[in-house]
Order: C-alpha cells, then sequence, then structure tokens
C-alpha cells in the first residue's frame, strides 16, 4: 500500500482480498493533483463522485497501479480496484486518531464495490 501511495495521483489505498483468488484495493486518487492532471487534459472536474467515473481518470489511476505492480510477484498484484470519492479520516471513522486504517470499516463501508471486484469469481 505505501509503496503505490508514492503515486502523485494516490493518496490513499487498503488492499483487499484475504481469502480470494486475487488482491484488488480500494484507492482514494490524490484529488488536489488529479483536478490539475484534469485541467491540463480537457477533462471535466465537477465532482470527485463524476471524476471518478471518467473512462481516462481510471484508465491513467490503472497505469499508475500497472506500473507498481511491475514491483511486485504475481500473487502481490493488484489485478482490480474501485475509486471512492472521498478520504478516509479520522472524522468519518475511517482513520485512527495515529491515521491506521480502520480496515474492517473501510471494508464494511465498501462492501458493494469490494463484491463488485470479485463477481464471477468462484
Amino acid at each position: 500500500e505505501n509503496k503505490f501511495k508514492e503515486s502523485p495521483f494516490i493518496e490513499q489505498m487498503m488492499v483487499v482480498g484475504e481469502n480470494r483468488k486475487y488482491a484488488s484495493a480500494l484507492i482514494v486518487p490524490a484529488f488536489p493533483y488529479l483536478k490539475s492532471w484534469c485541467e491540463r487534459k480537457n477533462i471535466p472536474f465537477d465532482s470527485n463522485e463524476n471524476v471518478i467515473r471518467n473512462p481516462e481518470v481510471i484508465a491513467r489511476i490503472k497505469s499508475e497501479v500497472d506500473s507498481f505492480n511491475e514491483n511486485f510477484g504475481q500473487t502481490e498484484q493488484i489485478k482490480k480496484f474501485a475509486l471512492l470519492p472521498s478520504e478516509w479520516t479520522p472524522a468519518s471513522g475511517d482513520l485512527t486518531q495515529k491515521l491506521s486504517l480502520k480496515r474492517k470499516v473501510i471494508a464494511e463501508r465498501n462492501k458493494e464495490a469490494i463484491e463488485k471486484m470479485y463477481e464471477g469469481q468462484s
């Protein structure tokens, strides 16, 4: 997770996939950086919710994930990801006061997104 956060496009990330066939990730983009990138690419940025659905944005984040995946073995590589529209904070209940991920809370709140990444997996 920390390696991927070296990307200017990725603010926060949580790898999921325990007891699954492959690793996936929930990713919170670095929205200020993403906004300036969108401006340079003439991609409309009216809200976090809309921009994370933009195919060009998804493709750009995918290229970041793919380039970092080269540093990992096959079983550690992120196969799928879901982009989330808001940062995890202690106030939102997603982080501890020491800014550690509350994995169970984040997984529960994003259960639908996680299940979508594993649809069709037996």
